[in-house]
């Protein structure tokens, strides 16, 4: 017939929307469009109520895809009717991945016609499945509903017992919609409103729950963090040197990321909006700390505040290179935030914005490794023991840092490339954001133990060690010398 020769055609065009860990919890959709032959599909990670971390508002303990939507169709010529009735399917899907459609691999059917029926080539294309989307997953965990345009009816909204969709099982959900029935050939069908994705503590995803304490346990951290740098600082006052005023500047920092980052997800989980607005002033404020603590430790490398009064050559060096990371990993952050809430950008994408970052978190490691390599060797030449000392403790934590965090790499890389990041769904939170937070919060305390103000903190602090010999020696052993004219003409320091 005309009708199953079109459609047939209209199968191979099959389009699909599949964002991937999508994050936006109250998903709106305007006037989007439903084709025979197509399906739309969203998923997002759920906790079933036996298994949720929390009970509270606005969940109260439920957990429900819940569907207030308007579907309306339009003919697409003058000879189209819409005296006709027709059907638009709906499923709820508890599985990792979707299993659509039927294949011999030469041909792919996604809706079961009557020719497949007879067939009886698969049981999940029977007489009684007729006209509906093709799906092979577990039927335990798959919900069914339908959408009915009767006759001379142009618009039909979603029926409440139609429309919810209880959560049983915690894992990945998918929201299906469908055009399988031929009646719909001549019309074009659009979908508008809302689908509300709610877990036992809210709307925030099962994927994204744990950023949430986590965030505000970070804030504690570097409240209390605070509180002891700045009683120290006062109670030393007298022995406070430049390095230690730049590490208040990003303890502060810090201390604000992790607040704006606690209220963006608190607010996302008790309306289950995102604004963009915090999302881009969270992003800005994460990328301007991850940018000044790096400044930081090259500058700590090559002995700034403590062998060095200013950064001299590589002061342009280290300002370009903060410009440059900041600006690349502003973008970076700003689109990874935004996939989460509206676009689901994928894993492909994400390693592609990924690459310029860690290319300049590595060229950031070899400057600091290449000078304090040179550093370490000067001060053992000079046999200054006290700042030899503090610079062999510096270099050991930077390289246990950047161990656990190449391990980690090829962990995480490992389970991309197997596409076993749905298996982790339930600490890819960890895998994939809180594990460099914590990594970086224990690189910074060790930095503010080293550098802490100190009875001692003077004999640390920068003192015009370097005459003409010494300025040779720095040379010789790769250290750029002060060249701006500033370093007083006395005699050489005692050595501390």
């Amino acid at each position: 017939s005309r009708h199953e020769s079109v459609r047939g055609e209209r199968m191979a065009a099959l389009w699909v929307l599949m964002p991937f860990l999508v994050l936006g919890d109250v998903y709106k959709y305007f006037n989007t469009s439903l084709d025979l032959g197509s399906y739309l599909a969203r998923r997002v990670e759920m906790y079933s109520p036996m298994d949720a971390p929390l009970h509270e508002a606005p969940g109260n303990g439920r957990a429900y895809i819940q569907l207030e939507l308007q579907f309306k169709r339009f003919p697409k010529h003058g000879n189209a009717s819409l005296e006709i009735e027709g059907e638009i399917g709906i499923a709820a899907v508890a599985s990792e991945n979707l299993n659509i459609g039927l294949s011999n691999g030469k041909q792919q059917w996604y809706c079961c016609t009557k020719a497949l029926s007879w067939l009886g080539v698969d049981r999940s294309c029977t007489v009684e499945k007729l006209n509906t989307v093709i799906i092979q997953n577990d039927p335990h965990w798959v919900q069914y509903g339908r959408i009915k345009f009767e006759a001379g009816q142009d618009t039909a909204s979603s029926h409440k017992v139609n429309a919810h969709f209880p959560i049983t099982r915690s894992g990945p959900h998918i929201l299906v919609f469908s055009v399988c029935d031929p009646r719909l050939l001549d019309v074009d069908i659009k979908m508008s409103g809302t689908t509300v994705w709610m877990n036992p503590y809210g709307y925030l995803p099962a994927t994204s729950y744990y950023f949430m304490p986590f965030y505000g346990m970070m804030a504690f951290l570097y409240g209390v963090l605070a509180i002891i740098w700045t009683a120290l600082n006062c109670f030393r006052i007298k022995d406070i040197v430049n390095v230690q005023i730049y590490i208040s500047c990003v303890i502060v920092l810090c201390l604000v990321e992790n607040m704006v980052l606690y209220f963006d997800y608190s607010n996302f989980n008790h309306t289950g909006h995102r604004h963009d607005t915090i999302l881009f002033l969270g992003a800005f404020i994460s990328t301007a700390r991850r940018t000044i603590s790096r400044m930081l430790i090259m500058a700590l490398s090559i002995g700034f505040a403590i062998v060095r009064a200013d950064l001299g050559q590589n002061r342009s060096h280290i300002l370009n290179y903060g410009a440059l990371y900041f600006f690349i990993s502003l973008i970076h952050q700003i689109f990874i935030d935004l996939a989460k809430v509206h676009t689901g950008i994928g894993d492909h994408f994400r390693t592609l914005l990924a690459l310029p970052v860690a290319a300049l978190d590595a060229g950031c490691y070899l400057f600091v490794f290449i000078s304090l390599y040179h550093l370490i060797s000067m001060l053992r030449v000079r046999q200054q023991a006290a700042k030899l000392e503090i610079y062999k403790s510096f270099t050991k934590v930077l390289l246990v840092s950047v161990i656990c965090g190449g391990l980690a790499s090829l962990y995480h890389m490992m389970i991309t490339a197997q596409h076993r990041v749905l298996e982790h769904w339930k600490i890819w939170w960890f895998l994939d954001e809180g594990m460099w937070n914590m990594l970086f919060t224990a690189i910074f305390l060790s930095i503010c133990f080293l550098f802490r103000p100190s009875q001692a903190a003077k004999r640390f602090a920068y003192s015009p060690v370097l005459d003409h010999n010494d300025e040779n020696e720095a040379q010789e052993y790769g250290l750029p010398t002060i060249i701006d004219g500033s370093r007083p003409a006395v005699s050489p320091a005692k050595k501390s």
